[in-house]
This record gives structure tokens, C-alpha cells and sequence, in this order.
């Protein structure tokens, strides 16, 4: 009876997750394994696996299989495709060879048998158990545990119907993450494509019709809705040279993601998006050099930045027709600049507490967290780009008093950044004590 050989199952791994580091030695071995498997299927479709001619090269297969336990703790072989994978590695063969792995992979589908696993050390009378599966004179399909009259005991049948069903499933899982994630590049583009356009139109004082931004922004949200991660990642794509376009852009991604996390419906994300599409549109009249310079501001200077929000608002303004989109879209153009409350310090300068201004709204607490992360994010004339965890770190603590700390708490779980790592052990306590 056998008592250490199986055939194996699939487990809930993934199929396409096949892949490890190359082994020379482990090829060799893997290479020997199969030339021995597919002689010894060969020869039972003529002799019977109790017949002498068996022996030596069972005794040859017991001692290969044995040495890669030894080596590696265990022995997994699956058929993927036209191809055999041993211990998740692929297995090359010589030119000479692919017709008798055809040959070995047929068989063994034919049978409906995926792969075996040995989890220790084989015997000869165990490996001929499973040869039998391959038998001229046997026609039943084994189950899970091998043929009726020849059990395998240590592990289980790996059944290649039900491999090939989650092949099949995986293809098309991957298929269709592929064609969203180029679909969510293709709206990106476009975002960055028509805000650039919209923008150059503000530099000449002919503002384009911001309406026209509405189908890309229903194409983010749908996106968005089904699968935030698409677009997280897309918000590296920036360019310097082209700051306030892609900051436009990640912004409207970011507050799209977040208002998702929040729970809002399609239609609030609609609107949140496309207001945070045009948050910061009057910056686009402020000189680059202005915009990028070093150090303190004028008066004068300081002017001019202030006037951006009402260059905005002024733009909304002259569209045609006012809509309830219309009145959020000013009300959250000058709101989202707003601190959400004062800070109170001590004697160091730290942040003790923080005393709430007014009931802002809110999607102007959800753009100025989004717009503050991106803006941290980006690299400036005057500073380097700040990775997540740190732009976190100073969102939580010197600018604390600019964002709602129960939005910037989710917030923080939209991005997936632990607070252990950006935060100090009083200030961990204190998002403990909230129910982070």
C-alpha cells in the first residue's frame, strides 16, 4: 500500500503565480525526473508496472525524488499549459525532449491528473501505485486519493478538470485586470490631456467649457468604484515641468478614491470629481516663476496667489446656467483653502490641540487633505518631492490644523500607510484612543 506518494491538489493558490529563482541543480534533477516519468508511462501502455523492466528505473526515480526533498523539503509537479513546474520553477528542456513532454502531459490529462506532490521521502512500491494509474489495462480515473484497489496516502490527486477550470477562470481574471488598467491609463490621459488644454484656455482668459470634463470624470468614477488600486498608482505619473496639470488631475483621483472609501454615491463622487478637477484652475494665471520661487512672497506676490481661488470661482461663474453643481463647485473653491481649525501650541511650538473654525463642507475637507497630500508629493523648484509616509507625517502633526483629523484618519487608510511607521508613539496613542 502507498503510504507517502499523492497526487497533488491546487490549494487556493493562484496558477499564474507559478515562478522562482533558477536552480541549475534543480533543473538537472527536474529534467531527470521527467525523462524517467515519461518512460516509465510509455512502457505501462506495454507491460504491466509489476513486470521486472520496471525496476531499475523506479529505483532511479525513487532516488532523484528523494534527493530534491532532501534538498528542497518537498517535490511539486504540475502541468501548466505545455510546460511542467517543479517546486514552482519552470522546468527547460532540451529540443530533443518537448515531444516526450507532450507526450507525458497528454497522458496525464488523459487520466484527468494535474501534477503530484511528494511531501517526504518515496518508496519503489509507492511510485509503481501511481504508475498503475497509467495502465493499459486500466481504464477507471482516479480520485482524489489514486485508484480504488491502489491508494495514495500521503496527498491528493490534483485534478487537471478542475485545474484547467481555474486556468480558464485566471485567464480571464487577468485578461480583464489588464484591459482596466489600460483603460484607467487611457482616462488618465485624457484627464491630464484636456486639463492642460483647459488651463492654457485660463493663461488667455477664454476659460473652455469646464462641462466638457464631465464624461472623463464619470469614466474616473466608474473605474474608481470597482477598483481603487488602478488609479492610486497612476498618481506617480507626473511630470514637473507640468505641475498644476497632473496636480489637477491626482487631486480629482485621489478625492474620487477617498469619497469611495467614504461611501458616497456615484453622483456625489460625479460632482466631488469634477470640482476637484478645477480646484486650483486660477493658479494657471500666476507667473511660473512666482509659482516656483524660493523663499517669502511680497506683499504683492502674496496678492496675486490670493487672487487665485476668485479667478476660479470666477470662471464657474461665467459658464452658462447655476445649477446646485455650480453652487458647490464655488462654495468649495474658496472653502477647500481654508483651515479647518486653529492650533493651539505650547511653549515648544507643538500642536496641543486643535479648535474647529467653522462647519466647512465637505468636499472642501476632502480636497484639501487630497490636495495637500499630492502637493506635498510633488517635487517643487523649491523642494524635493516628499515620500507618503513623510507627507503623512507632516499632515498629521505641523499641519494638523489644516485637515479634519477624522477624514485625514481614513484617509491615511485609503493609501495603506500604517501609522506606526509615520507617526510618533503619542501620537499613535492618540489615534488608538480614537479607534484607528
Amino acid at each position: 500500500m502507498a503510504e507517502n506518494l499523492r497526487i497533488s491538489g491546487t490549494g487556493d493558490e493562484s496558477v499564474f503565480e507559478f515562478g522562482r529563482d533558477h536552480s541549475e541543480k534543480l533543473q538537472q534533477l527536474s529534467r531527470s525526473v521527467l525523462s524517467t516519468l515519461y518512460m516509465l508511462v510509455r512502457s505501462a501502455k506495454m507491460y504491466d508496472p509489476d513486470n521486472a523492466v520496471f525496476e531499475r528505473p523506479m529505483i532511479s526515480l525513487q532516488d532523484t525524488l528523494n534527493l530534491i526533498i532532501s534538498r528542497e523539503g518537498r517535490f511539486d509537479l504540475m502541468g501548466i499549459k505545455s510546460s511542467f513546474y517543479v517546486n514552482n520553477m519552470l522546468v527547460k528542456v532540451e529540443l530533443n525532449a518537448v515531444e516526450n513532454i507532450r507526450y507525458l502531459l497528454e497522458e496525464m490529462r488523459a487520466k484527468d491528473v494535474g501534477g503530484f506532490t511528494l511531501a517526504k521521502p518515496v518508496q519503489t512500491a509507492e511510485l509503481k501505485n501511481f504508475v498503475w494509474i497509467f495502465a493499459k489495462d486500466t481504464s477507471e480515473l482516479p480520485d482524489e486519493e489514486g485508484l480504488a484497489r491502489r491508494k495514495l496516502l500521503a496527498i491528493k490527486i490534483s485534478r487537471w478538470s478542475k485545474l484547467r477550470e481555474k486556468l480558464e477562470k485566471e485567464k480571464l481574471d487577468d485578461e480583464e485586470k489588464v484591459d482596466r488598467k489600460k483603460y484607467a491609463i487611457t482616462v488618465y490621459a485624457r484627464a491630464v490631456f484636456f486639463i492642460s488644454k483647459y488651463l492654457d484656455s485660463v493663461r488667455k482668459g477664454t476659460p473652455m467649457v469646464a462641462a466638457r470634463a464631465l464624461r472623463i470624470v464619470q469614466d474616473l468614477v466608474d473605474i474608481c468604484y470597482d477598483a481603487k488600486v488602478h488609479f492610486l498608482g497612476m498618481t506617480t505619473m507626473r511630470q514637473e515641468s507640468e505641475y498644476l496639470v497632473f496636480h489637477q488631475v491626482n487631486t480629482c483621483l485621489l478625492s474620487v478614491v477617498f469619497g469611495v472609501e467614504l461611501g458616497l454615491t456615484k453622483a456625489q463622487l460625479r460632482d466631488l470629481g469634477f470640482i476637484a478637477l478645477f480646484h486650483d484652475a486660477g493658479m494657471a494665471t500666476i507667473p511660473d516663476e512666482l509659482a516656483g520661487k524660493r523663499g517669502g512672497l511680497t506683499a504683492e506676490e502674496r496678492g496675486l496667489v490670493a487672487r487665485a481661488p476668485l479667478i476660479s470661482v470666477r470662471n464657474v461663474l461665467m459658464e452658462k446656467g447655476f445649477t446646485r453643481t455650480t453652487l458647490h463647485r464655488v462654495v468649495t473653491t474658496l472653502e477647500y483653502k481654508s483651515d479647518f481649525g486653529t492650533a493651539v501650541r505650547d511653549a515648544r511650538g507643538n500642536i496641543q490641540m486643535i479648535i474647529p473654525k467653522s462647519s466647512l463642507g465637505l468636499y472642501a475637507k476632502i480636497i484639501a487633505i487630497t490636495a495637500g497630500f499630492d502637493a506635498l508629493t510633488s517635487k517643487r523648484p523649491f523642494r524635493d518631492a516628499y515620500g507618503p509616509e513623510v507627507a503623512m507625517m507632516l499632515m498629521w502633526s505641523e499641519l494638523r490644523h489644516k485637515f479634519d483629523p477624522e477624514l485625514l484618519k481614513v484617509f491615511m487608510r485609503v493609501l495603506a500607510i500604517p501609522p506606526v511607521k509615520v507617526l510618533s508613539r503619542r501620537q499613535q496613542g492618540a489615534l488608538s484612543v480614537t479607534g484607528l
